[in-house]
């Protein structure tokens, strides 16, 4: 296959993760729900349904952390081809890359993907393997609760295997269980827009921890002493976004993440350098192309 092709195919593949659902403490990270489509802007969902598949282009720009508590941050840009499917086990749309288990009133269960950008050349970890990008995947339960006015509130449990890869490998990092809690408003502060808030909760293994902050001996330098990670909290975030809907193709996201690393298991290492991370968020999202074929909302 051509290099260009190559490079095409490996921008799809995470921006399609990307573009649905990041962790809050993955470096140069992605706010959850980052585009909000089609599917997501008011007015409410026609009575036949959406089409089952949307492709187009996403553009994002992104400002944060090069890793969960590091002192140094950049900002990222991607310009991919996105698609949004909405078939009856598979689905890549606002809440993420998904596969429905189960669906029972208010309570949803399915399998969830998600990533986050990569780290080179870090002051910090000079000397050190870079950090590569990362994927996730791994259950989820949701319970969600429309209220009055467009609005919804939801609890979200999800444990999730982590890889990172460089493309040319993939290595296994342990896993991540999240909690968290989210209010969504549609229509409001128009009928095209979107606000979202909510609030987010990490826990890890040991070998993930390992990854972001674990310093072996041979590792050590006088200003970074060798360090063994351990297993525990994460940190914790805090978010809110902004979607409007500037045609029925074309929908603009912006958002801000504020990380919150107070009482994380891994304080003590010399690779954590800030206790309070923010990341910042601009998208486009263009979907000219649709199916004919409608599903039921």
């Amino acid at each position: 296959m051509p290099k260009t092709a190559v490079l095409l195919a490996r921008s799809a593949a995470l921006a399609g993760v990307l573009f649905s659902s990041a962790p809050a403490w993955a470096q140069a990270t992605v706010p959850a729900e980052t585009p909000v489509t089609s599917e997501d802007a008011p007015p409410a969902v026609p009575p036949e349904g959406r089409p089952l598949w949307e492709a187009g282009v996403a553009v994002l720009g992104a400002n944060g952390p090069d890793y969960p508590a590091a002192g140094t941050r950049r900002t990222r840009g991607i310009v991919a081809p996105i698609v949004i499917y909405r078939g009856a086990w598979l689905k890549s749309d606002d809440d993420g890359v998904r596969s429905e288990v189960l669906k029972q009133g208010n309570l949803q269960i399915d399998l969830s993907a998600s990533a986050g950008f990569n780290a080179r050349s870090n002051g910090a970890r000079q000397g050190m393997p870079d950090l590569d990008y990362m994927l996730q995947l791994g259950p989820q339960a949701v319970y969600r609760v429309p209220l009055d006015g467009g609005q919804q509130v939801s609890a979200h449990l999800k444990a999730r295997g982590v890889v990172s890869t460089d493309w040319h490998s993939v290595n296994s990092r342990g896993w991540v269980v999240e909690q968290e809690f989210r209010w969504v408003r549609r229509g409001w502060p128009d009928a095209a827009s979107q606000v979202i808030a909510g609030a987010q909760f990490f826990w890890a293994s040991e070998k993930l921890h390992d990854y972001f902050y674990q310093v072996d001996p041979t590792q050590a330098t006088a200003v970074r002493p060798a360090y063994d990670a351990r297993s525990g909290y994460f940190g914790s975030a805090v978010r809110a976004g902004y979607s409007r809907r500037l045609s029925p193709t074309l929908t603009a996201t912006a958002g801000l993440t504020v990380n919150l690393y107070g009482g994380a298991a891994n304080r003590d290492s010399p690779l954590f350098q800030k206790s309070t991370n923010t990341n910042l968020l601009v998208a486009l999202v263009w979907v000219p192309l649709k199916s004919s074929t409608l599903v039921s909302p």
